[in-house]
Order: C-alpha cells, then sequence, then structure tokens
C-alpha cells in the first residue's frame, strides 16, 4: 500500500480520537486527568507515524504543533511547526505566526520576530500577527517599537470588529485610557461576557481581553498598556476596556490601579463557589502531573487548607488555590476597601448564563451606552466535563457556606448559592 494513503490512515486516526473521542470519554469519566495522558500519548504517535511515512504531510505537523502548544511543551510544539514553514501550504502564515509565539515562550526572541515578519508578510491583514509581534518586541525590550505594533494591531482589529468607526491617525492624540475592566473571576463566565459587551456598536476591543498589565507587566510603563487599546477622539461616543479575571486576587493591583485610574468601572462575576472550582481544576491540572481522582485531589486540599497541614503533593498547592479563588469575600472586600462601591457592578454568573440579555443591558446601563440586543449570545471556553458525586458537592457546600453568608452580609444582597 502507498506510503500517503497509510499516513492519511493514521492521520484520520489521531484526529477521530483528539476531536470526538477524547470529549465524549470526558463526559463520561471523572478520572479525566488520567484518561486524557493516555489517549494523547496515542494522537501523538498517529501523528509522527503519519510524518514519518509522508514528510511532507504539513496537516499532520500543524496538528502536532497545536496539541504540544495546548500541552505547553513549547520546543516539540516550535519544531513540529518549522516543519509546517518548510512546506508550501495553506497553513503557512498562521504556521509562521505559531512558531514566533513558541520561540517566544523558549526566550528565541530573534528567531520569533523573524518567523512573525514572514506572517505578516504573508497575510498583512491578520491583526493578532501585529499583537505578537508587538509581545515579542515587548520581551527583548523594545517598548516602543512594541507599542507600534500594538497599535497597528488595534486599527486591524476595529477595522473588522466594528466597521463603523474611523480611528483616524492623529499623531496629537493620546492614548486613549480604558473605561471598565472585568476583574474576576476566572471560569465565571468572563470570556463570555467580554465576547457580548465588544458586539456592542459603542464598545470597542482592546487587542486582547487579558492584557494582565496590573499583575506581570507594570515594568513595561503605562503607555505599553494603554497601547492595547484603541485610540478613541474625545468627539466620539466610544468607550474601551479589557478583562483580566485574575486582578481581583490582589489588592497590591487594586492600589496601583486606583492610583493612576481611581474612576475605572469594574465589573465583578461570581458563580457558585463550588462550580467555579470544579471547573478551574479540569482547566488547569495537568494531566502528566497528578494522576489521582478528580475527588482524592480536591478531598485532599480540603484538608489541608482545613486543617492547616503541611502540603502532601506538590499539586495540593494548585488545587488549594482553586479553593482560595471561590472564597470571594476575601478578595472583594480588599478591593472595597479602596475603589468606591458605587464603581462597582457584582454580577452572578448563574444569571448571565440562564439569561444573557438580560445581564449584558444590565452591565450597559452600568457603563452608560444604549441599550442592546444582540443576534445571538453564544457561551465561551464552556467546560466538558463529568458532574461530581453528590458527597464531594455536599463537602464543597460546607466548606464554602461560611464564606458565602460572610459575602451576602458585606454585599447586602443573597447569592442563593446552597439552594
Amino acid at each position: 500500500m502507498d506510503k500517503k494513503i497509510i499516513a492519511t490512515w493514521f492521520f484520520n486516526l489521531g484526529c477521530f480520537l483528539q476531536d470526538q473521542v477524547i470529549p465524549k470519554l470526558l463526559e463520561k469519566s471523572r478520572k479525566h486527568n488520567l484518561i486524557l495522558l493516555n489517549i494523547e500519548k496515542v494522537v501523538i504517535l498517529f501523528y509522527r507515524w503519519a510524518i514519518w511515512l509522508n514528510p511532507s504531510f504539513s496537516k499532520a505537523s500543524y496538528k502536532l504543533g497545536r496539541l504540544f502548544q495546548r500541552r505547553k511543551k513549547w520546543q516539540e510544539a516550535a519544531i513540529a511547526f518549522e516543519q509546517v514553514t518548510k512546506i508550501d501550504c495553506f497553513e503557512l502564515a498562521d504556521a509562521y505566526c505559531n512558531l514566533g509565539r513558541m520561540l517566544l515562550k523558549l526566550k528565541r526572541f530573534g528567531e520569533g520576530a523573524a518567523a512573525l515578519n514572514q506572517a505578516i508578510k504573508l497575510e498583512p491583514e491578520q491583526s493578532w500577527y501585529y499583537r505578537i509581534m508587538g509581545n515579542i518586541l515587548s520581551e527583548k525590550g523594545e517598548i516602543s517599537e512594541a507599542i507600534k505594533y500594538y497599535q497597528i494591531a488595534g486599527k486591524r482589529n476595529i477595522s473588522k470588529t466594528h466597521p463603523h468607526v474611523d480611528l483616524k491617525s492623529d499623531k496629537k492624540q493620546h492614548l486613549s485610557t480604558p473605561n471598565f475592566i472585568i476583574i474576576g473571576q476566572p471560569k465565571c463566565g468572563t470570556s463570555s461576557l467580554y465576547s457580548y459587551l465588544i458586539q456592542h456598536p459603542q464598545i470597542l476591543p482592546a487587542i486582547e481581553k487579558e492584557i494582565n498589565f496590573w499583575n506581570y507587566h507594570l515594568d513595561k510603563g503605562i503607555n505599553w498598556y494603554l497601547a492595547h487599546f484603541p485610540v478613541i477622539s474625545s468627539e466620539q461616543d466610544l468607550i474601551t476596556g479589557e478583562a483580566t479575571p485574575n486582578y481581583l486576587s490582589s489588592k497590591e493591583i487594586a492600589l496601583s490601579l486606583f492610583q493612576e485610574f481611581p474612576h475605572m468601572k469594574l465589573i465583578v462575576l461570581l458563580r457558585n463557589p463550588v462550580d467555579r472550582a470544579i471547573s478551574h481544576y479540569y482547566v488547569c491540572a495537568k494531566p502528566d502531573s497528578d494522576n489521582r481522582s478528580l475527588e482524592k485531589a480536591i478531598l485532599s486540599g480540603l484538608e489541608s487548607i482545613t486543617n492547616k497541614s503541611n502540603i502532601n503533593s506538590p499539586n495540593d498547592g494548585k488545587i488549594n488555590y482553586y479553593i482560595k479563588l471561590s472564597q470571594y469575600i476575601e478578595s472583594l472586600s480588599k478591593w472595597m476597601e479602596i475603589f468606591p462601591r458605587e464603581q462597582f457592578l457584582i454580577l452572578r454568573s448563574e444569571d448571565l448564563f440562564s439569561d444573557p440579555a438580560a445581564t449584558v443591558n444590565e452591565v450597559f446601563q452600568f457603563l452608560e451606552v444604549k441599550p442592546y440586543q444582540l443576534k445571538e449570545y453564544n457561551k465561551k471556553n464552556a467546560g466538558n466535563y463529568p458532574p461530581i458525586s453528590q458527597s464531594m458537592r455536599q463537602a464543597l457546600n460546607d466548606y464554602f457556606r461560611p464564606y458565602n453568608q460572610q459575602l451576602e452580609g458585606y454585599l447586602d444582597r443573597k447569592f442563593n448559592w446552597d439552594s
């Protein structure tokens, strides 16, 4: 049989396992990590066999690169994407961009910039290519050049998302200040909410949803941050903002933000703390570092927190982190000691999920833009995992109950998570 035919067979089998088998198994099994690890090893093997049989099989190299990228295997991903760039194929520009992203992770900035230049040359209208180039230049310390690329990315992006808006190029024009930030919490629907907001004709998106300036990039300067937002002239009835849900966890971030932008409008999404912690676990837990069942991992974390005992496993520290992020009263009260309460909009994630139109219009009212109805409200980054056992839910409910009660008393409102 022809080698290319066999290579295609291995490739299709790998795609079938990755795209169809894994999602279905994860819906039924709580041994999430072990299943994912073992099946992905088989998928990688199939893709590699396909490439060995047909070295010019660019689709197999590209899929392999994306799989390594998801698993944060930067070196392996870079090798796969580099192989794609050696073949003339329809993924060529995207492969160059992803190669640049992997080289950025590997701190090979010069090679990364060269890869992004190739991507931009092939597809100059792709806004995110300029954004990644800006990220590489930022890490090289070339902040002024990075800002130029961020501004190009912003203009390219707005021309697609809001074609009715004319962002005039005026050298005297100052960089725009964001009007709002969604500051928390992770796995509470922030990606969905932000995607809904930036579909409003008056709300322009930043070049990326999570800028992470106030927690990771303060050293790059305020102009670096502002360059991530579109330049809006004073006569335009437009606003802009970002969504970095990890901001809420730090009082230091609140202090830094208040010093620079004391009138910032702040949006907080709060989800049933049990559901939030479980969702966070499934998204962030590494399959090759923790083979315990979900119940054992979470209950071990609860035990170490409750008894203030030593961490039993390197992963218990992360699990404790997932649990701590669901203790909303601790973070929110610190922010409300700094910003006035009227600058906060606190939303229940369950309301956003059940009636997105009403919730989003509540946000529009808070942001002082016109009411607006979207054609559809598609969820972003929705989790796909099996329900937890009743005993585990009860244990988590019991743990979070006093924190929920403190939150309800502090905000003088009910969240009804125990029911």
